[in-house]
């Protein structure tokens, strides 16, 4: 999760996006949006959108050749699915291919909408779950915004063809790649959670809770205090390292403002 300085108008957006898309895992899991998790999203918008998902990882040269070799390309697509399984984490690849490294070093994920149904590729290079979890929900954020927006669909079919041949996209539709990855965020902390988590909960509570690494939650908590709290960017670095360092003090002040203001 990146902290992203947009417009408050755009955030609002983005904030109207996840909680549409919060609001349907809710109603499908039958859990309350404060209950849900990553996971809860991946499952529903999985079964929603239905993409073939690939996996790609750059080989090194010296395996390659082994890599052609079609069963050791099943055993390591079967042990990955197994990964993601062992963490409760709803992503299981149908295939798995290889790339270049300047590409994997580049590129998180991508989809492809040339077919009726979306295909769905993921990084496996960093093998960091938490970033691929992130990519996902990046990636369903556009699946999400295609299905209700035509001129969306064709910017963002745009966007990932340029991924795909490693190629640049035009620097205005930049925009609809800051809104998927604060959407993300979104979807993996709801603020409606992390709200009540920042009155009860320590950092370290707080990164368990979500799964996520410590930069993650610190880009997260900066977000949440400016763009919901109304800190500015001062404010909200401070309170967000006052939560970071365990800052009794700070925390205190933090909860004591949250306690007293009406904007939250």
């Amino acid at each position: 999760m990146e902290f992203e300085l947009v417009s408050p108008d755009a955030y609002r957006s983005c904030q109207e996006i996840a909680n549409g898309m919060l609001d349907q895992t809710s109603m499908a899991t039958h859990k309350g949006t404060s209950k849900l998790r990553a996971n809860d999203a991946l499952t529903y918008l999985n079964n929603r959108y239905s993409p073939q998902i690939v996996f790609y990882y750059a080989k090194p040269e010296e395996d390659y050749d082994d890599w052609h070799i079609a069963d050791n390309q099943m055993n390591y697509l079967a042990n990955v699915n197994a990964q993601f399984d062992m963490r409760n984490i709803n992503i299981h690849a149908s295939k798995l291919v290889t790339v270049d490294e300047v590409f994997a070093r580049k590129i998180s994920g991508f989809t492809l909408f040339k077919y009726a149904l979306p295909t769905l590729y993921l990084n496996l290079s960093t093998n960091n779950f938490e970033r691929i979890v992130f990519t996902a929900l990046h990636e369903y954020s556009h699946m999400y915004q295609s299905e209700r927006d035509p001129d969306y669909a064709r910017v963002a079919a745009l966007i990932n063809t340029s991924k795909f041949l490693n190629m640049s996209y035009p620097e205005e539709y930049q925009p609809l790649e800051t809104e998927a990855n604060i959407v993300a965020s979104l979807l993996i902390v709801p603020d409606v959670s992390l709200n009540a988590d920042i009155r009860l909960r320590n950092f370290t509570e707080m990164r368990n809770k979500y799964s996520i690494s410590a930069q993650a939650l610190h880009n997260r908590l900066i977000n949440y205090f400016y763009f919901n709290c109304g800190f500015d960017y001062r404010m909200a670095l401070q309170a967000t390292l006052g939560f970071r360092n365990n800052n009794k003090e700070v925390i205190k002040q933090v909860r004591t403002h949250l306690r007293n203001s009406r904007e939250v």
